[in-house]
């Protein structure tokens, strides 16, 4: 016989095997309980032999308690709903702080400066007469439109 070396795993101890079944053989009894357990309540429940159903006034507080939740929704949205209008009320009663007419006038004026300085007054003009005539034609379109629906 040759002297060889053993290079593979080393051999399991025998009781660590036994712990494992020990371990397996309680798990499996658990699963089976719990499946017996399962299949009495199942029965249980079709059966109808336990009684597991609302009582009525259980059930009409319930619903008490969801109409007065929902009453007190809709006060604090009535709450908001005036305060909101009573600030737009002061919002709108307040005097504007700028003068839109000024505005205008304003800008009257400084696009007629604008146009006393331009190197190009031709520009202008071209843009003048391309608002005329948009002018002519919408007034043009709307007496269409008027004298058709009169007719």
């Amino acid at each position: 016989m040759k002297p060889s070396v053993d290079a593979g795993p080393p051999r399991a101890h025998p009781l660590s095997n036994k712990r494992e079944m020990d371990k397996r053989r309680e798990f499996m009894n658990i699963e089976f309980d719990n499946k017996l357990m399962l299949e009495r309540l199942a029965k249980v429940v079709q059966n109808k032999s336990i009684d597991n159903e609302i009582h009525k006034s259980v059930e009409m507080h319930a619903r008490f308690k969801k109409k007065l939740i929902l009453t007190k929704k809709r006060i604090e949205m009535q709450k908001l709903t005036e305060e909101n209008q009573r600030i737009l009320k002061r919002i709108q009663e307040v005097p504007p702080a700028y003068n839109h007419l000024e505005w205008e006038e304003d800008a009257r004026r400084k696009e007629h400066i604008k146009r006393c300085m331009a190197l190009y007054p031709e520009y202008y003009e071209r843009v003048d007469k391309e608002k005329d005539e948009k002018k002519r034609q919408t007034k043009m379109q709307s007496t269409g439109q008027l004298t058709l629906s009169s007719k």
